[in-house]
């Protein structure tokens, strides 16, 4: 039995969640822990599987789960097929986090920093020169636009927000079995040394 999303609901009322691990959207994991407290309900993962109980968290963690099934069941060469057919850039592993830096740092209505952004999130590999942001967002000068991603996004820079993408996107590759030098690369930094620096802080 499997549930996406908010459909852990129905999965509860059934009494199917006793004693067992699972999961749901970010934004009900509160209220589905207090209605059925015979359940581990799992914060912060993209879905859980107890032995004939799989649960997902948001819709297109569903994705995820049925790549996952679809690997138990009929190996990862397989799943590897599927996600390629359905142009799904990686299969992510359960324990992987709902929540992304673009989605912890978009939350606000400022037009001028989203489309920094959205320069930002499709070359976050490359280098980006603060200048060439400031152009991009039709800003004059790039001390308006610090300050303006800074208001937006809860004090980051445009550097800053960079390489959190850079981060994010270099942890993933190392949990699929890339070496840190390899990931380093991958992400646009020149060396491993930034990264292991970077990752330390994180830590």
């Amino acid at each position: 039995m499997a549930s996406v999303c908010a459909g852990a609901e129905a999965l509860g009322r059934a009494g199917l969640l006793d004693g067992r691990r699972c999961t749901t959207h970010h934004a009900h994991q509160d209220e589905l822990a207090a209605r059925y407290p015979r359940t581990t309900v799992v914060r912060d993962v993209l879905f859980t599987s107890d032995d004939r109980v799989v649960t997902s968290a948001g819709i297109a963690s569903g994705i995820d789960l049925a790549l996952h099934l679809l690997s138990v069941r009929h190996g990862p060469a397989l799943a590897a097929r599927v996600a390629r057919r359905m142009v799904v850039y990686a299969r992510r592993n359960g324990h992987e986090p709902q929540t992304s830096a673009m989605l912890r740092h978009r939350a606000h209505l400022d037009d001028t920093v989203h489309r920094v952004q959205d320069l930002i999130d499709a070359r976050f590999t490359e280098p980006l020169m603060l200048v060439r942001l400031a152009d991009h967002a039709g800003v004059s000068q790039e001390r308006t636009l610090t300050r303006l991603f800074g208001r937006a996004t809860g004090g980051l820079t445009p550097l800053r927000y960079q390489q959190t993408l850079r981060l994010e996107r270099a942890a993933h590759l190392i949990s699929h079995g890339a070496t840190v030098e390899s990931a380093a690369r991958d992400v646009g930094f020149e060396d491993a040394r930034m990264l292991r620096r970077l990752r330390a802080r994180a830590t």
